[in-house]
């Protein structure tokens, strides 16, 4: 477990710098916007291309470590729904648990596998965030469409984001290399090399930047009952999952892994734009990303495959 918890101190150490440098010397907006992009758009999707194209993914642990994440995040789903009719929480508020329950937080899975498992990690969380960008998203934006409260509620805009997301392209585009067996050597292998290894540092400090260290009181119960969902709820579904289909290595880490990271950021701007609660969704966002760095710990520590 001490292990476990120095291997992912970096990573965090990377988002409390984020967080101190947009309070405290970097105030800009603008400045954290560009890096987002540069992040979004080139960093990450080199590091993704590279790693995946050279993989090895004989491994047949994939895809039942695949299953077993799409399952855990379906159960979550359907417990949220069951509690939805027990609670009965204004619709808003909802649409915030339910994203704040079943969405991950990409840039902190992609550094958490490259710290925990090199480059094999690296490209099998990419394999992870080209089927789950579709599912936690599709599913995101269908609660959004019936529960939200007005805003732009457009299913066919996000489907179109979705397939033009540079993550997801760049993992099928590593993927195709790799299986017609190109080698990217030389200049060019140097030069995604040099741009992915920007990306962690930047990502993080991206996280680090956004998030809002309050609670809103009227919104306390809601945001630990997402927080439970996502931190605890999730990785014990997908341990279950992953357990009950004897997976193991590598591949059922990465998908328990996947379970335990926080919420992603984007999911305050689909709140705000759809009619969502999108305080709640700050909140959530936050404090799953500052208790993570403990449940990983204890989960990862405890629970290896």
């Amino acid at each position: 477990m001490l292990n476990t918890f120095l291997s992912i101190l970096p990573i965090f150490l990377f988002i409390v710098a984020g967080y101190i440098g947009k309070n405290y010397f970097l105030l800009e907006d603008g400045f954290w916007k560009s890096v987002d992009k540069l992040v979004y758009y080139v960093f990450f999707p080199s590091l993704l291309l590279l790693d995946i194209s050279r993989a090895n993914f004989d491994n047949t642990g994939t895809s039942t470590a695949i299953v077993a994440t799409i399952g855990g995040t379906l159960m979550v789903a359907a417990l949220i729904f069951a509690g939805q009719h027990v609670i009965k929480v204004r619709n808003d508020l909802f649409t915030s648990i339910s994203q704040g329950g079943v969405r991950y937080n990409s840039y902190v899975l992609i550094a958490l596998s490259q710290s925990l498992f090199g480059a094999e990690g690296v490209a099998l969380s990419g394999i992870f965030i080209a089927y789950m960008i579709v599912i936690t998203n599709v599913m995101s934006v269908l609660v959004m469409n019936h529960y939200g409260n007005g805003g732009e509620k457009s299913f066919k805009g996000t489907l179109v984001a979705i397939v033009k997301n540079p993550l997801i392209i760049a993992a099928l585009l590593g993927l195709s290399i790799n299986v017609i067996g190109l080698n990217i050597t030389g200049a060019i292998k140097q030069f995604l090399s040099y741009l992915g290894s920007a990306a962690t540092p930047l990502s993080l400090m991206s996280v680090g930047s956004g998030l809002m260290l309050s609670m809103q009181a009227s919104r306390t119960i809601a945001t630990i009952y997402a927080v439970s969902l996502k931190l605890l709820i999730m990785p014990i579904c997908t341990m279950v999952l992953l357990k009950v289909q004897g997976a193991s290595g590598v591949p059922a880490n990465i998908a328990l892994l996947y379970a335990a990271v926080p919420c992603a950021g984007n999911a305050y701007i689909l709140a705000r734009q759809m009619g969502g609660d999108s305080e709640a969704m700050a909140s959530i966002i936050t404090w799953t990303t500052m208790l993570s760095g403990i449940t990983i710990t204890l989960i990862l520590g405890s629970f290896f495959f």
